[in-house]
């Protein structure tokens, strides 16, 4: 009876070796629009769509670009996310940055599971679980910029297109980011959907 006595403490630093490391550099201000670099080196395929998803609840849009940034969006963001491999594979580090319009660091977020997660059954969470309240602790007091003040063209843009008619609004948004438009364009096209569309 004495060999679960002596296994418990030892069941418990096991255990604690899963703890997780989160250390954020908050973001102050951003606008409402910021470019995040595709990392082609990064294998967590949803990592992408989680951090967007994560900028568009505290109200700001994040564009995908892939090599040269957007002249006009002033703040960018750059990501690093690695997996580990326990019976399947998991996200055990995950890191983002933010540059400001000078390209200074604005903001900062680092997730870190030690000793890969240990035997933690939590190291197998997916990555929304995993990366939303580091994201919510980057972007929690962020002040957004509204968007710049766009002139429309001459000729008048119908509210939807016979391919994105009938589409829930955020659907309509997901069709505009697959269309590679330039900054201004692109945030035409956004606020007229936010004007036309229920949320």
């Amino acid at each position: 009876m004495r060999y679960p006595i002596l296994l418990l403490p030892i069941g418990a630093a096991l255990l604690s070796l899963g703890c997780t490391s989160v250390q954020v550099e908050p973001l102050a201000q951003a606008d409402a629009v910021v470019c995040i670099e595709k990392n082609p080196k990064v294998m967590v395929s949803d990592f992408v769509p989680v951090l967007q998803d994560g900028f568009a609840r505290h109200g700001i849009t994040a564009l995908v670009y892939d090599g040269q940034p957007p002249a006009d969006c002033r703040y960018q963001v750059t990501y690093d996310a690695r997996r580990s491999w326990d019976m399947a594979p998991y996200l055990s580090t995950a890191e983002i940055t933010v540059r400001g319009p000078s390209r200074e660091l604005v903001g900062h977020a680092e997730y870190h599971l030690r000793a890969k997660g240990g035997l933690s059954m939590m190291k197998w969470q997916g990555t929304k679980a995993k990366m939303d309240p580091v994201i919510d602790e980057l972007l929690a007091g962020t002040r957004v910029a509204a968007a710049p003040t766009v002139a429309p063209p001459r000729s008048v843009v119908q509210p939807a297109t016979r391919e994105t008619a009938g589409l829930s609004r955020d659907e309509q948004i997901q069709a505009l980011q697959l269309e590679n438009l330039d900054y201004v364009e692109y945030q035409r096209r956004y606020q007229q959907i936010l004007q036309n569309t229920a949320p």
